[in-house]
């Protein structure tokens, strides 16, 4: 037989066994309750809020100049680049000139219109245009003075049918009362004819006389009427030729104020393109893009000509969320932007929030497909020690957004959990 010797466990032991079960316990209760935070992690990049601008050009035109470069900073109103123009500078002083004298044109016709001797002129006219000025006023003195002179020439017609009038009138009464005299002067003839006191010889010389009277008042009344008619026609004459001169005047103004009109607009257009030709900064901004380098080359009508980043606007971070995760994410969920680069441990992170997720998944140029999801930073930069590091518009980031929390136990058991239930499910 053999024996053995055993032997008791000492109290180090003992300890130490004890200590084993206690680290044990409270690692599992640690496990248990401790928790870690759950995070989608998608890359981005800082991008202005207000989109990316894209400068282009309506009517398109041949380049002059260029007079920026990628990467140039721009200020809202810089002028990027100018188009040669379509108008040349002899096409706009003959516009000048004709509106220059349309208008002193309708400022003599408006002074004819109200029979005026004289008009004013604007200073600009006089000043800018003294010959259109003075073949204006020449041209306004002889028209009226043309006008005057037909006028007081019907006045005159007026007045001598009148007095022709007059002077009939003034005939007829006197020998109405030479008839009514000689007729008394028959009658006594009748009388000394019965008492044979004269003789039928001067009786009929009284009726000769008789008979001549009343031909010479038929004759005065058919002059009479022909005269009053010559005096309507006169009257009628002068109201035509002062309706025809007001006629002529209102259609000449007309005219000449859509004639007016058609040269400003042209005039505006012409303006317009100058100043279309001149290419403007919409915004504070970097030129990110040129699409144009060659002066003399041509742009086509409405092609972007260069983008803008806005450096005005508020930042903002758009990420490719994986497929994956978009079940988890939705609007609302914080989360933290880190630089995607070595830096990103010691510049630190800048918290924020999800704002947007796309409707529709999207997919890059390599074929990955992702979910567009922008989020709104608290802050614009970052912080390494006492300086502040600025988010720049096209900056990689990293973007882990929280999703949920759960215990260090669950971490641990859930590839252990997740190998268990594909292995009940293989055949």
């Amino acid at each position: 037989m053999f024996s053995t010797k055993e032997k008791k466990a000492g109290p180090l032991t003992h300890l130490l066994f004890v200590l084993c079960i206690v680290l044990c316990g409270s690692f599992i209760y640690w496990a248990t309750v401790a928790k870690l935070d759950i995070v989608s992690v998608a890359p981005g990049r800082v991008a202005p809020s207000g989109r990316i601008k894209e400068v282009q050009h309506l009517e398109g035109g041949i380049i002059e100049e260029i007079l920026v470069e990628e990467g140039d900073a721009v200020k809202e109103g810089d002028t990027l680049l100018v188009l040669q123009g379509i108008s040349s500078d002899a096409t706009v002083g003959e516009l000048e000139v004709r509106i220059a004298a349309l208008r002193i044109e309708l400022l003599r016709l408006e002074a004819m219109s109200r029979f005026e001797k004289s008009f004013a002129m604007p200073e600009d006219l006089n000043k800018s245009y003294p010959a259109l000025v003075d073949q204006g006023r020449l041209l306004f003195e002889a028209k009226i003075q043309r006008y005057e002179a037909g006028l007081a020439a019907r006045n005159e017609t007026i007045a001598q049918r009148t007095r022709d009038i007059e002077q009939i009138k003034e005939r007829m009464a006197g020998n109405r009362e030479n008839l009514e005299l000689l007729r008394k002067q028959i009658a006594i003839s009748e009388k000394l004819i019965l008492d044979k006191l004269t003789t039928e010889y001067e009786h009929l010389q009284f009726l000769r006389e008789e008979a001549a009277l009343k031909s010479a008042l038929l004759e005065d009344k058919s002059n009479l009427a022909k005269a009053q008619s010559a005096l309507r026609e006169a009257e009628d004459n002068k109201v035509h030729y002062d309706n025809s001169f007001r006629v002529e005047i209102q259609e000449k103004r007309t005219k000449a104020q859509q004639e007016l009109s058609e040269f400003s607009h042209r005039m505006k257009k012409f303006n317009d393109n100058l100043r279309r030709t001149s290419i403007k900064a919409p915004v504070d901004g970097i030129v990110k893009t040129l699409y144009v380098d060659t002066r003399g080359g041509v742009v086509a009508p409405g092609r972007t000509i260069l983008d803008i980043v806005p450096t005005g606007d508020s930042l903002i971070v758009e990420a490719q969320l994986s497929i994956e995760d978009i079940t988890s994410v939705k609007p609302g969920q914080d989360a933290v932007v880190k630089l995607a680069s070595r830096n990103a441990r010691r510049v630190g992170k800048i918290s924020g929030q999800v704002v947007h997720i796309s409707p529709d998944a999207m997919a890059t140029e390599q074929g990955l497909t992702y979910y567009a999801t922008r989020i709104k930073t608290n802050k614009d930069y970052f912080i390494w020690g006492e300086e502040h590091y600025q988010l720049i518009p096209g900056m990689g980031v990293a973007v882990f957004i929280h999703t949920g929390k759960r215990t260090v136990l669950e971490y641990l058991l859930d590839p252990f959990l997740e190998s268990l239930s594909q292995g009940f499910k293989e055949k």
